[in-house]
């Protein structure tokens, strides 16, 4: 547990005298005779900012005069969410205590609180009388060493890479892969896409994937859909295929086999034979989720998104199967089978690039100018991957990295210290900052804003789905693409779009890759490149 100091008093009222000595780092121990602390009387409150999104609680170290001990404490991921009210916004305690009353002790230690949070209220009632020395954020953020590493000439895009590779470490919880800390707490298979990639490229080696895959597989055993939901059944089989790409464990893969023979039945069964899919709910990403009222042609879309994501997952199956020494067996054929009848099905994709993306993916024909229409615009940060991935290969890496940073720079410049379960650019316009107190007149980005399920204040702002710019930035910036199962062969072919420079660690099971590459003034690039033993390179 790591503590961490407020940096600045956003705000107090009432009788708060010498709330600065909060910021101050003293010895974390209560003592008898301390000389220093912030006194409250009567009715009054504080807001702390602790400079960035943690995952934890708050250590509330208190002195004397300890008369009526309650407090009222409210986390937030933005300064507004600590002054709104449950209910106000959607405001509540969805998977995490996040607004409650405690009582404090005088000469006390005490910790309160497990969420996710960057701001921290605290209001007392009338006649309170406390005297405190300080006031923690006590951080249970996962330590564990980055093996990989980004670093470019444009330093906006190595704070996008920092910022998402600091919310995929707020995400690692228990040996899992959690999709946010202060809401959705839990093993979402499909969202751990990205999370599981990018953490193979930030930390190498991340149990959390294995974990996250065998808890999703017991909790949801055949014929169940992974989480009750058929596209993430469809992601298991594709995050299992990558994970066997990176560490080239087959002995993991040979164990889930009875598992991938069965879930290949289950999706046969939900192709038709014009490669229209049945399955039981259609669900690509939140933004591209149809509602009432919304038009016809978007709900249609989500049937090319599955007919698209069935693809890419089968192929990996098939994959996966030769690799076990199956290649020839029932199982793969049926993989035949399925990917022959899918590529019946027209698949036509007007509106979504997410959904065009998974196009691309899957080696579809699909319209370059929906992946490309309007840059940052229908980008989401759970589909960040495919869609700037898409953008590359049909718009050049410059346009790529162009709607990149201005999707993920816009959350930056709205206060963003990690990245959140979604954004829209449209959302900015005339919008206050996370760590503003609300501005009359203008629109709050958190509690205004959001969709589904994530309406308002229960929109989490560290998700850790997000960090799929991280795979995209390292295989296309850095050049670094995982050509062998086991990383055993690697092509390096950088990207450098617009940039001068670029360079950075890749980890694989055989040890870190380490490259640089520098535009020359003749707009070759020059490149360095050192691998580890065992490791063979494709240029």
């Amino acid at each position: 547990m790591k503590n961490i100091l407020p940096v600045r008093i956003m705000a107090c009222g009432g009788r708060v005298e010498n709330a600065a000595a909060l910021l101050l780092k003293q010895t974390p121990q209560i003592g008898l005779r301390e000389k220093n602390t912030a006194k409250i009387e009567g009715k009054a409150f504080l807001i702390l900012d602790f400079g960035r999104e943690i995952s934890g609680g708050a250590r509330i170290l208190t002195f004397s005069d300890c008369e009526k001990r309650t407090v009222r404490l409210r986390f937030g991921e933005s300064v507004s969410e600590t002054c709104a009210e449950i209910g106000e916004k959607n405001a509540g305690n969805d998977h995490s205590n996040r607004d409650f009353k405690v009582e404090l002790r005088g000469y006390s230690d005490m910790t309160f609180g497990q969420t996710g949070f960057r701001f921290l209220r605290v209001d007392t009632e009338e006649g309170a009388r406390f005297s405190i020395k300080s006031i923690l954020a006590a951080c249970d953020a996962d330590e564990r060493e980055e093996r990989g590493s980004f670093e470019c000439d444009d330093e906006e895009i190595n704070k996008i890479w920092n910022t998402a590779a600091y919310t995929l470490r707020l995400c690692m919880k228990n040996g899992f892969f959690w999709d946010g800390v202060k809401r959705d707490r839990l093993v979402w298979i499909g969202d751990l896409y990205p999370e599981s990639r990018a953490a193979h490229y930030v930390f190498g080696d991340a149990a959390e994937t294995r974990n996250s895959l065998l808890f999703a597989r017991e909790e949801d055993p055949l014929p169940e859909w992974v989480a009750g939901m058929p596209a993430y059944s469809l992601w298991w089989l594709i995050i299992l295929h990558d994970e066997y790409r990176f560490g080239g464990d087959l002995a993991f893969v040979k164990e889930q086999l009875p598992y991938l023979r069965g879930l290949i039945g289950q999706i046969s069964a939900c192709v038709g034979e014009n490669g229209r899919t049945r399955y039981p709910g259609n669900f690509i990403d939140w933004p591209s989720a149809w509602e009432e009222g919304e038009p016809e042609e978007k709900k249609e879309e989500l049937f090319s998104g599955m007919n698209f994501l069935t693809r890419i997952a089968v192929q990996k199956a098939k994959n996966l199967l030769a690799a076990a020494g199956e290649g020839e067996g029932d199982a793969a054929a049926e993989c035949g089978r399925i990917l022959s009848r899918l590529a019946k099905a027209p698949c036509p994709v007007r509106r979504q690039k997410q959904i065009a993306a998974l196009g691309a993916w899957a080696g579809a024909d699909v319209d370059k100018e929906v992946i490309l229409r309007g840059g940052e615009k229908g980008l989401s940060t759970f589909m960040s991957y495919p869609v700037l991935t898409a953008m590359a290969d049909l718009g050049g890496a410059e346009f790529a990295y162009g709607a990149m940073k201005k999707y993920y720079g816009g959350m930056l410049a709205l206060g963003a210290t990690t990245f959140w379960e979604d954004f829209d650019p449209a959302w900015a316009e005339n919008a206050f900052r996370i760590d503003e107190m609300p501005v009359p007149g203008k629109k709050d980005i958190h509690g205004d804003f959001g969709k589904a399920c994530y309406i308002g204040f229960r929109h989490s702002l560290c998700h850790g789905w997000s960090a799929g710019v991280i795979p995209f930035l390292a295989e296309r910036a850095l050049g670094v693409k995982i050509a062998g199962a086991g990383c055993a062969s690697l092509e390096i072919r950088p990207e450098l779009g617009g940039l001068k420079r670029v360079k950075g660690r890749v980890p694989t099971p055989r040890g870190n890759v380490t490259v640089e590459h520098v535009l020359q003034a003749d707009g070759s690039v020059k490149s360095s490149v050192s691998v580890p033993e065992g490791v063979r390179i494709l240029r």
